[in-house]
């Protein structure tokens, strides 16, 4: 009987200690957004050397190239100022007072982005029409500077 009373009183205590002191919960909330992005993968300029152009030889045309990424399934937009020296919307290079018309296309405008581990080339082509070349000053140095521009 001795021993059924210690049980009873144990179990009493276990039952009067954990009521005593209750547990709370709470739920916890994770959010996110993903936003869409670009970048260029490399950090230097893109130069497109023409090299020695002459009178009399026809279209001239060279071409640069870089590489960029953006976000998996955003759509892309690249687009090209109309450079440092343009006249309206025809891009010219300059050297001194001497003007060059040319033109500069770029492979692709536009597309939708395979995240940063698919990168993708882009091409660049600058071209000189031969007829201003026949018509251009002699000078060393034209040169303009246009800013591509990649946009998710």
């Amino acid at each position: 009987m001795k021993y059924r009373l210690v049980t009873c009183a144990c179990a009493i205590a276990a039952l009067l200690g954990s009521g005593s002191a209750l547990a709370a919960s709470k739920n916890v909330i994770i959010n996110a957004n993903v936003v869409g992005t670009c970048a260029f993968v490399d950090a230097g300029d893109v130069t497109i050397n023409m090299g020695d152009l002459k009178a009399g030889s026809g279209d001239q045309s060279k071409a640069g190239n870089t590489s960029f990424w953006c976000s998996n399934g955003i759509t892309y937009n690249l687009s090209t100022n109309d450079g440092l020296n343009h006249d309206g919307a025809q891009k010219n290079m300059l050297a001194g007072a001497n003007k060059l018309p040319y033109e500069l296309s770029l492979d692709k405008t536009s597309g939708t982005g395979q995240g940063i581990a698919a990168p993708e080339q882009l091409t660049l082509t600058a071209a000189v029409k031969g007829s201003d070349l026949d018509t251009a000053a002699v000078a060393s140095g034209y040169t303009d500077t246009v800013v591509l521009t990649l946009t998710p």
